[in-house]
């Protein structure tokens, strides 16, 4: 009697013990109504995220380099998951033409058992609005470059100005992905400061016309981060864009012949010089003694591009990017930083520019012939993006207008969300 009673206790205890963990895990648990509410809130922030990476992918160079455009394209993710949410897709249109874009994402979550959706759709563009786009020549760096020297058909930097002026990868030149907001693509070259550089111009594959036109009124862009020398060759200065008026004439005022060391003086150029601790913007006139028009002002190299042994960074992206311009128009040079004149000059003669069909030399001077050490060529250190060249002289406004374009190219249309 005693036994059964004992074993009637201890059914009836087993019972009431899981009774009570059965009321306090429901009571522990959140109402499910608090449980939608709190993965709706969720993927409602996760799918903001995705509207963002939709446009950071929109300046790719899958999208910017495809000659027929893509009219309608879907990324798939495979279980990108944030949290509690999983990003399935994005899907892109183009809206009239390859600057006007249409996307729609696709979210879900799951939490507590509560599964919800959330998809959103976008409309953006990647206008520039004040200054236009770089129309003579306009390199982005889309193309991925790995040892050039070694892969010829992967050398070549396409042009997305139209008109076909690609430029050509020499020496160790690699192209890396970028944060979004630096600039408009995902991709920027870096340069070592050894050996490497990019001609534009002067390629058979190129138009038969001249490409860099200083004739009359033109302009000089380009964003990049100047390595500070911490861990390469302090002695190297940077040269961002360089084009040159005569890269062979080394020659000195002499008799019914004057020379003037045209090697030295570039048709137009933008370079940093350690020796003074500055930057540079220089435009070299026609005038019988060919005068150079150059200012300069004080720059501080900021940023870790290379470690030791001149390999690349992968932490660059802590470092901000800058922009350098220089303009001419009507016998005046201006020289920028950030969009912002940090120089004028006015030329006292009646002269234009020179005239030049010479290269556009991206990362070091352009000098030939003889007598030439590698430290003359004043190898650029960092990474760069975004050369380009216009066919006018920008003005102040355009010339800001461009730079913040540049780093904040996406204007909404419309959210639904």
């Amino acid at each position: 009697m005693g036994r059964a009673i004992l074993m009637v206790v201890i059914l009836v205890s087993t019972i009431y013990a899981g009774i009570i963990i059965n009321v306090q895990r429901e009571m522990y648990k959140l109402p499910a109504v608090m449980v939608r509410n709190i993965i709706n809130l969720e993927t409602e922030n996760v799918s903001d995220y995705a509207l963002r990476t939709a446009v950071r992918k929109a300046g790719s160079w899958v999208f910017m380099t495809n000659p027929q455009g893509m009219i309608d394209t879907t990324i798939v993710y495979n279980n990108f998951q944030v949290g509690n949410c999983t990003i399935d897709s994005i899907q892109y249109y183009f809206v009239n033409d390859k600057n006007h874009y249409l996307a729609r994402t696709y979210v879900r979550g799951v939490l507590q058992g509560v599964n919800v959706s959330h998809n959103a759709e976008m409309a953006f563009d990647f206008p520039f609005s004040i200054g236009g786009k770089p129309n003579v020549v306009y390199l982005e760096m889309e193309r991925l470059l790995l040892f050039p020297w070694l892969f010829h058909n992967n050398q070549y930097v396409d042009d997305t100005s139209g008109n076909g002026y690609s430029g050509t990868a020499s020496g160790y030149v690699i192209s890396v992905t970028v944060p979004w907001g630096g600039s408009y693509s995902q991709y920027c070259s870096y340069f070592d400061g050894w050996n490497n550089y990019i001609t534009v111009g002067e390629d058979t594959d190129l138009p038969a016309t001249p490409l860099v036109d200083t004739d009359d009124s033109f302009s000089l862009v380009c964003f990049a981060k100047i390595d500070r020398g911490q861990y390469v060759d302090d002695t190297d200065n940077g040269t961002l864009m360089w084009i040159a008026s005569d890269p062979y004439d080394t020659s000195t005022p002499s008799g019914t012949h004057p020379g003037h060391n045209l090697r030295n003086k570039p048709a137009a150029g933008i370079w940093f010089d350690n020796s003074d601790g500055k930057m540079h913007f220089a435009v070299t006139l026609s005038d019988p003694s060919n005068t150079v028009l150059e200012c300069s002002t004080s720059y501080t190299r900021y940023a870790v591009v290379a470690w030791y042994f001149r390999l690349f960074n992968l932490w660059h992206s802590d470092y901000p990017w800058n922009s350098f311009g220089l303009t001419y128009n009507a016998g005046t040079m201006k020289g920028y930083i950030n969009g912002i004149c940090v120089g004028t000059v006015v030329s006292a003669v009646n002269y234009p520019p020179m005239n030049t069909n010479k290269s556009l030399s991206i990362g070091r001077r352009d000098l030939r012939g003889s007598g030439i050490s590698r430290s003359n060529y004043k190898y650029f250190c960092g990474v760069m993006d975004q050369n380009g060249m216009y066919n006018r002289g920008l003005t102040d406004s355009e010339m800001l207008g461009w730079h913040n374009n540049v780093l904040n190219p996406a204007t909404i249309k419309y959210i639904k969300d």
